[in-house]
């Protein structure tokens, strides 16, 4: 009788180890999955962190850059109050270029609908004149240059 008492008492401690241990399967799966939900919920949080700082630089930066246009439509007939301007002009440049926001250079490339706006003429041919400048900040396109193109010659 002892025998088949210990052999049944095994058998029922078997049972509820394998049911613990399936318990424990389960709740260290709910635990991975946790994990891996705050993991993607922290990206999710830096990625919005970093879109929202992208996109209230590039707000500030377009108003900064009409100001900065300024300078280039500016004359003067003083010419120390014009080297007083180009100091101060030469000086938001390099902080400009600190941030990675350069200007788009357009002189005699062709056109480009990714970077230019056309003013004045059919898109197709180079660029004649930039009437605007255009920047970049880092690899993506901040404002178009504005330009004047020449058209391409008539092919005979």
């Amino acid at each position: 009788m002892s025998t088949n008492g210990n052999a049944e008492d095994l058998g029922t401690v078997f049972a509820r180890l394998s049911e613990q241990a399936g318990k424990a399967d389960e709740y260290l799966d709910l635990a991975r999955r946790a994990k891996a939900d705050f993991i993607n919920y922290q990206q999710r949080v830096a990625r919005d962190k970093q879109d929202w700082s992208r996109q209230t630089l590039e707000g500030f930066v377009r108003e900064l850059l009409n100001a900065l246009d300024g300078f280039a439509m500016a004359k003067f007939d003083d010419p120390k109050l014009l080297d007083a301007m180009r100091v101060v002009e030469k000086e938001f440049l390099r902080v400009l270029a600190k941030n990675d926001i350069t200007p788009i250079e357009v002189a005699g490339k062709p056109f480009d609908p990714n970077f230019h706006e056309a003013v004045g003429a059919d898109p197709g041919g180079s660029v004649l004149e930039e009437v605007r400048r255009g920047w970049m900040i880092g690899d993506r396109v901040l404002r178009a240059s504005a330009v004047r193109i020449i058209k391409p010659a008539a092919q005979p």
